[in-house]
């Protein structure tokens, strides 16, 4: 569709807006790639194309905030050690976890990366997200690192993938092969921030946790960030609590990720610096742990939703999956939960523009198999009967074949 073409997705049952009430029997406008007009169905104007959604539920496209794609390599047999009692510190020691996928990663060919990173994409939009944020941190080089920025910030142009936000995590870990000491590579990573926002990076992370960075050592790799013009996320508090949360509250972080191990008193500082926090039920669920979210919420924190897609803790790319698991673990309401993956989520990136249903948002929505958001909790993974980006369908199937 180009963008002289306006499109109208009319007999909705049931639309999730993300800005109050839901409203039912409506139609939505979609022209230039942003919502035009929202409203009663019987009110409608004409358009160019009409979608009919058949008495169905739509809500804004997802936005996944916490995912780390650009890999290769397969760790499921730690993942299957993890299963037995052993833990995340154990297997890093014996030379598993993230020094195992930059291992592979480092010696998989561009072409294959870019092959895998793409595939992975596609099939995050065809599960409802049409913005994600998609870190680096599995090459822990210099060039690898902005390598892996510039394949981002390329696909982030392809329309029939997901907008990306893209975020440099140079200090994801120590580099296998590195013969200096963490503080030497907290300096050259936090010295690389400049270059990455160049290449195209938007964020700058760090892994502030027990085994990984200390909170100076990650207030430095952040403050370059900052300096360099990125905004600032941090991993926080998922291992042991080591002042991550108080970190990203000091620097007014985006979001601190994770969470498991926060306190009150972190949630309060969260919630004064308007920090976000993500949280990952499907690592959650690896890990055998959850963080507060309920003491968070009460607390007034921004709560959003992330896959955590990586190749050691989570597969998924269904952030309808991460809603159903935000229900039955972290005892959120559907409402909480569908907020977290929408405009909860479009919060913790600094975006305004989507996970909302309004007009002049981006015309990015999703049509569920499905009649009332409920659904979502009952599901354990509700699929879409289409996806539109910018007011362009994602998936290949013909709508009329969807009956």
């Amino acid at each position: 569709m180009s963008h002289e073409v306006s499109r109208l997705l009319t007999n909705i049952k049931r639309l999730w807006t993300g800005v109050g009430e839901p409203l039912e029997h409506v139609a939505v406008l979609v022209e230039d790639g942003v919502i035009g007009w929202v409203g009663d169905q019987d009110d409608a104007p004409d358009a160019d194309i009409v979608d009919d959604c058949r008495g169905g539920l739509v809500t804004p496209g997802f936005v996944d905030t916490h995912t780390h794609p650009v890999y290769a390599g397969d760790r499921a047999p730690e993942i299957a050690l993890r299963s037995t009692g052993a833990r995340y510190a154990e297997i890093a020691a014996m030379g598993g976890g993230i020094a195992a996928t930059v291992r592979a990663t480092r010696a998989a060919p561009w072409d294959q990366l870019r092959a895998g990173l793409r595939a992975r994409l596609v099939d995050f939009v065809q599960s409802g997200s049409t913005t994600m944020e998609a870190k680096t941190g599995y090459h822990l080089t210099r060039d690898g690192e902005l390598d892996a920025v510039r394949l981002l910030a390329d696909l982030a142009g392809d329309p029939v993938l997901p907008r990306l936000s893209v975020t440099f995590l140079a200090a994801h870990a120590m580099p296998p092969d590195y013969t200096g000491s963490r503080d030497d590579y907290t300096d050259e990573a936090a010295s690389w921030s400049a270059a990455a926002r160049e290449a195209g990076a938007d964020n700058v992370d760090v892994f502030c946790d027990e085994g990984y960075f200390t909170t100076d050592q990650s207030r430095r790799v952040l403050q370059a960030g900052i300096d360099a013009g990125l905004r600032p996320r941090v991993h926080a508090d998922e291992l042991a609590r080591t002042g991550g949360a108080q970190l990203a509250a000091e620097l007014r972080c985006l979001s601190a990720d994770h969470l498991l191990k926060v306190t009150p008193e972190d949630a309060d500082a969260l919630a004064a610096a308007n920090v976000a926090a993500v949280v990952c039920p499907g690592t959650s669920l690896q890990l055998r742990a959850a963080p507060p979210v309920r003491m968070l919420l009460e607390h007034g924190v921004t709560v959003a939703l992330g896959t955590d897609h990586n190749p050691g803790q989570c597969g998924s790319t269904s952030m309808s999956l991460m809603i159903s698991l935000a229900v039955a673990v972290f005892r959120m309401s559907v409402t909480e939960a569908l907020h977290a993956a929408t405009a909860g989520a479009a919060t913790a990136l600094g975006l305004d523009d989507r996970g909302v249903v309004r007009e002049g948002a981006l015309g990015d929505l999703v049509w569920w198999d499905a009649a009332h958001e409920g659904s979502f909790a009952w599901a354990f993974r509700l699929e879409p009967r289409q996806v539109w980006r910018g007011g362009v369908p994602v998936l290949p199937a013909d709508l009329e074949a969807l009956v």
